[in-house]
């Protein structure tokens, strides 16, 4: 199945991609994207823009042609208290906002399962951000149950990472399926997301297709299925994202 929406996509300001701004949206027009969503990291990561550049997205036009292309940001978790890497400047011109746990000097130890579930309940709760990405790295032990029920309460997507799946994360697959099996038993929102460092890979889900097939996830909870399903999303979380970080 083809999907018209990718919520996580890379350019070449960061330097570990390799497309620009520009190949990445010649590439979603010619695979008829719909939606697109441009997220780089946050400035907590060595390999991330300066964060004028961030704040200098709202020059990003809403649209190219008929592809919307939302402005965004993958932030990074730094603390258990529900703080992350991006200052206000930056959080007052983003479209949609993806937070992680990367491994950042400030966070220390990625291994205290108690420690990153605290940190990511908090940080959804904080209601600062809409997507929780690429929970299924085992690098970063996780209570997936108590996660997806704080999400589902918060009306916080879940990201389903294609990335993860074929070679970024390496162990996460069974992480994923778990974590889709818990997202369809509590009816959580879910994000696909493709990662894409190189414009090729834009809308590129097989992998997490196989996973979306064999639990058989219902397409109404899939940001990705529909402009209608994303803008539906959207609007709801315009309403209990907060103005203030």
């Amino acid at each position: 199945m083809r999907y018209p929406i990718d919520l996580h996509i890379h350019t070449s300001a960061n330097p570990h991609a390799y497309s620009t701004l520009e190949e990445n949206i010649r590439s979603a027009r010619e695979k008829n994207m719909k939606v697109i969503a441009i997220t780089n990291h946050g400035p907590a990561l060595q390999d991330s823009p300066h964060w004028w550049s961030l704040v200098n997205m709202r020059v990003i036009p809403e649209y190219v042609g008929e592809l919307r292309v939302l402005k965004g940001v993958e932030t990074n978790i730094i603390d258990e208290n529900g703080n992350f890497d991006i200052n206000q400047r930056i959080y007052d011109v983003m479209d949609i906002i993806l937070c992680g746990l990367h491994t950042v000097e400030a966070y220390g130890d990625p291994t205290n399962i108690i420690k990153n579930t605290k940190a990511v309940v908090n940080m959804i709760r904080s209601q600062k951000i809409d997507i929780m990405v690429h929970l299924g790295n085992p690098q970063f032990p996780l209570e997936y149950e108590i996660v997806v029920q704080e999400a589902t309460k918060a009306g916080v997507a879940i990201e389903l990472n294609n990335s993860s799946l074929r070679a970024s994360r390496k162990g996460s697959e069974v992480n994923c399926r778990k974590i889709l099996e818990l997202c369809k038993k509590y009816d959580t929102y879910v994000s696909l997301g493709t990662d894409s460092h190189i414009s090729y890979d834009i809308g590129e889900f097989s992998k997490v297709q196989e996973l979306i097939d064999e639990i058989g996830y219902p397409m109404e909870k899939i940001l990705n299925f529909s402009v209608e399903n994303l803008e539906a999303f959207l609007e709801k979380r315009k309403e209990k994202r907060v103005k203030n970080i």
